[in-house]
């Protein structure tokens, strides 16, 4: 009778596909307001209970693979596993903060901001994801200045700046690109796109 295989005997690739499958929650990039949905996708955190060595293997999944939203205040402090409260998805354990690499972040451009250009450098530079959602009351009735504030993050693998930017896309754009360069380097200052005057109307 041939032995049984263990899980822990599979190739280390397929139990990292297997805790994706289960650990790794289906992610919202497309920058439109997701609602409250009637059916969540689940994961199963209850394999991280199973022994300490697929503890240890899963927890760099669960943590390391999702998209986290980060806290409009404390930033990496207190980051949710899902865009609603709810204090079982609420992860307060540094050690297992520090795993996280890919974060969410709602921001309003028409309230002042709670977090400074410090804590802003500080929380995200390095990361592998980093996704800034802009939103504001009104369309056009804010500027980018709030969004000023993500300008010292560097070393960001893909940086995406959504919302309600449509009326200063080239800024953007270049604070995208400003994220995604090397820690510790000096990046070209944004240069607003001149505008040219036609009669009455300026374009």
């Amino acid at each position: 009778m041939p032995n049984k295989l263990a899980f822990l005997d599979l190739p280390g690739e397929v139990r990292n596909q297997i805790y994706t499958i289960l650990l790794v929650l289906p992610s919202n990039t497309s920058g439109k307001f997701v609602p409250v949905p009637t059916n969540e996708p689940s994961i199963y955190p209850q394999i991280l209970a199973v022994c300490k060595s697929i503890h240890h293997e899963s927890k760099q999944i669960l943590y390391g693979k999702n998209i986290f939203y980060a806290h409009a205040q404390l930033l990496t402090g207190l980051p949710l596993l899902r865009q609603w409260w709810s204090s079982s998805c609420t992860v307060r354990s540094p050690e297992l903060i520090s795993l996280i690499r890919r974060y969410r972040l709602r921001v309003r451009l028409d309230c002042d901001p709670r977090f400074s250009a410090q804590q802003a450098e500080e929380s995200f530079t390095g990361i592998e994801e980093f996704y800034i959602e802009a939103i504001q009351a009104q369309y056009g009735g804010s500027d980018y200045s709030v969004l000023r504030l993500f300008e010292g993050v560097r070393g960001v693998t893909r940086a995406t700046v959504i919302g309600g930017v449509g009326t200063f896309p080239e800024y953007a754009a270049w604070l995208q690109k400003s994220m995604m360069a090397p820690i510790g380097s000096e990046f070209e200052a944004f240069e607003p796109p001149i505008q040219e005057e036609f009669g009455h109307m300026r374009i």
